[in-house]
């Protein structure tokens, strides 16, 4: 008797929506701190560094979530050997099954998350933010090639 394993993927959907409305609120602080009066740049810069570690906390759990979701579809449908082979296998197959655009933006974002646990400097803080601001439209369409594909 032969087992199916059934991908589930709630826990990537509730990343996603945990990224979209963090991302959305952290656009809002980020302009309101663009914006502030000279009276009150103080506290705008702190809450945009605040709301910038939030949103890179929240990529960082997204991107984890994302290539762990990635590796279980690659490995029940494609490659079940996917989990002993470097992570850039992963994005490559990933890309020729459909479920990815682009193999080296989500590359990119591994990298990214690689490198949150050196956001005390603040030229990478703003690296990983940009690269985390730009996953939106990447984490959607993977999510709905997936959806299609399960």
């Amino acid at each position: 008797m032969a087992f199916e394993e059934k991908l589930d993927i709630s826990d990537m959907i509730n990343c996603a929506a945990n990224y979209y409305k963090t991302l959305q609120k952290s656009l809002e602080i980020e302009v309101e701190a663009q914006y502030a009066a000279d009276e009150k740049r103080e506290d705008a810069e702190f809450f945009y560094r605040f709301s910038r570690a939030a949103m890179v906390k929240v990529y960082e759990i997204t991107i984890e979530s994302a290539w762990k979701t990635m590796q279980r579809w690659v490995k029940i449908n494609s490659d079940n050997l996917i989990h002993e082979k470097p992570k850039r296998e992963l994005f490559r197959t990933a890309h020729q099954c459909g479920l990815i655009t682009s193999p080296q933006d989500w590359w990119a974002f591994y990298e990214g998350r690689n490198k949150t646990a050196h956001m005390y400097h603040e030229e990478i803080a703003e690296e990983v933010y940009t690269l985390a601001k730009s996953l939106n439209s990447h984490l959607q369409i993977f999510i709905e090639r997936l959806q299609e594909r399960i």
